[in-house]
C-alpha cells in the first residue's frame, strides 16, 4: 500500500515513538540487570569477608539491613549536597533519616567502578557486623546495588576529635582534660576488643583524631576501618602494603610492611600525645616534622611543659599529665615488643582516671 506524504510522516512519528519507548525498556532492563549483578557480587564479596573474619564461627554479629538505592537517593533527597556533613578520601558523608532514624550515609564521590573503593566500603561493613562494640561506630546496613557500595551507620553529632583539637571548636570551646581522658579510654577499648574478640586480632591501622567521632553523650567512637585486616597470631611475613595516616604509622611497619596489633599501639600512642599537646600529627608530617621525635627530643632537655597545651596544664594534675605521657611514650617505643598491649594500655588509663598515678618523672620509664 502506497503511502501519501502525511500517512507516511505519522506511520514514522509512531515508528520513532516506538523505537523510543523500546529503548527506554532496554535501558530499564539493563540498568536492572545492572543493579542485580552489583547485588551479587558485593554481596558475594561481603560474605566471604565476614567468614574469613570470623572464621566461620556465629559470634552474634550485628544484623545488618540491606536498603535498595531508592531508599538511599530519598533519605539524602536525591543526594542534596546540603546534606553533606563530611568529606574524606573520596568518600561523602550525607545525613538523612531512613525508618524515622537519623542517620550518617557514606557514599562515593565519584560514581564510577572502583575496585579498591568497593573492598575498601566492605570491607568496614564486614568489620562493623562482626565486632561490634558500644566505642565502635555501629552499622545498621548498606546498600550492594550500586557500582562502590554505600553504608548507614549511627549518626554521631558531636564530630570527630580532630575538629574539637584542631578545628573552630578549639579555640571556641577547648577539649578538657577530663573529656581527652576518657577519649583516649573509649578508644582504648575498642582497640583492645578489635585485637582480642577473634581468634584471629583485627588491626585498625588508621587510627587518627580525624577517624574518632563523638556521639549525643560525648562518647568518643571509633570509625574507618576501611584498611583493617585479620592476622594469624605468631605466623611469620604478613606483609601488606602501608596504609595509615602520616604522622600516625607506625615507622616499623613502613620499614617491614609487616602488621601487627603493636601497628594500631604505636598510632595510638601518638594520638595520646596529639591529645595532650593539641598537635596535629598529619600537618606535621605534610611540613617534614614528626610529633614523636619533637616529644622525646623536648622530654630529654626536661622542656616538654611547653609542648602540654596549656588548658591541661591549668586543669589537670602534673603527676596525671606525666603518667598519661609516660604511657603514650610506651606505645611508641621503636621496637614493637617494647610497646605494651592494649589491655595494659586500658589498665593504666583507668588507673590514672581514678587517680591512682605515681608521681615519677618522664625520664622514668
Amino acid at each position: 500500500m502506497k503511502l501519501d506524504v502525511f500517512s507516511k510522516f505519522f506511520f514514522l512519528l509512531g515508528q520513532d515513538k516506538w523505537e523510543r519507548k523500546n529503548r527506554k525498556k532496554v535501558k530499564q532492563v539493563e540498568k536492572i540487570e545492572s543493579k542485580e549483578e552489583y547485588f551479587t557480587k558485593n554481596g558475594g564479596i561481603l560474605l566471604e569477608k565476614q567468614i574469613a573474619l570470623s572464621q566461620g564461627k556465629d559470634i552474634g554479629a550485628h544484623q545488618l539491613k540491606i536498603v535498595s538505592e531508592d531508599e538511599i537517593v530519598k533519605a539524602t533527597n536525591n543526594y542534596d549536597p546540603d546534606l553533606i556533613v563530611g568529606s574524606f578520601r573520596g568518600q561523602y558523608l550525607y545525613k538523612g533519616i531512613i525508618n524515622d532514624k537519623v542517620v550518617a550515609i557514606k557514599t562515593p564521590q565519584k560514581r564510577d567502578p572502583d575496585p579498591e573503593l568497593v573492598d575498601r566500603f566492605l570491607t568496614a561493613v564486614a568489620i562493623r557486623t562482626v565486632l561490634c562494640h558500644d566505642n565502635m561506630v555501629r552499622i545498621y546496613g548498606c546498600c550492594l546495588e550500586t557500582c562502590v557500595p554505600m553504608t548507614i551507620h549511627e549518626y554521631c553529632p558531636n564530630m570527630e576529635l580532630h575538629h574539637h583539637l584542631h578545628g573552630d571548636l578549639a579555640l571556641q570551646k577547648p577539649l578538657t582534660w577530663i573529656s581527652r581522658l576518657r577519649a583516649a579510654i573509649d578508644i582504648a577499648y575498642a582497640l583492645s576488643y578489635m585485637h582480642n574478640a577473634l581468634s584471629k586480632p583485627v588491626v585498625h591501622r588508621d587510627v587518627m583524631s580525624f577517624g574518632i567521632l563523638f556521639d549525643s553523650s560525648f562518647h568518643a567512637k571509633l570509625s574507618y576501618f576501611d584498611h583493617s585486616v585479620a592476622i594469624t597470631p605468631g605466623k611469620k611475613d604478613q606483609s601488606l602494603p602501608v596504609h595509615g595516616s602520616p604522622g600516625y604509622i607506625d615507622p616499623k611497619y613502613i620499614e617491614t610492611q609487616e602488621v601487627t596489633a603493636k601497628c594500631d599501639v604505636y598510632s595510638f600512642g601518638v594520638l595520646m600525645l596529639e591529645l595532650l599537646t593539641s598537635r596535629d600529627p598529619f600537618e606535621m608530617a605534610q611540613c617534614g616534622n614528626n610529633l614523636v621525635d619533637e616529644f622525646i627530643s623536648e622530654v630529654e632537655r626536661n622542656g616538654v611543659k611547653a609542648l602540654i597545651d596549656l588548658i591541661l596544664m591549668e586543669e589537670a594534675n602534673l603527676d596525671e599529665i606525666q603518667c598519661f605521657a609516660r604511657l603514650a611514650l610506651k606505645c611508641v617505643a621503636k621496637k614493637g615488643e617494647k610497646r605494651p598491649s592494649m589491655v595494659s594500655v586500658v589498665e593504666e588509663l583507668w588507673l590514672i582516671q581514678e587517680g591512682q598515678v605515681k608521681p615519677n618523672t618522664l625520664h622514668e620509664q
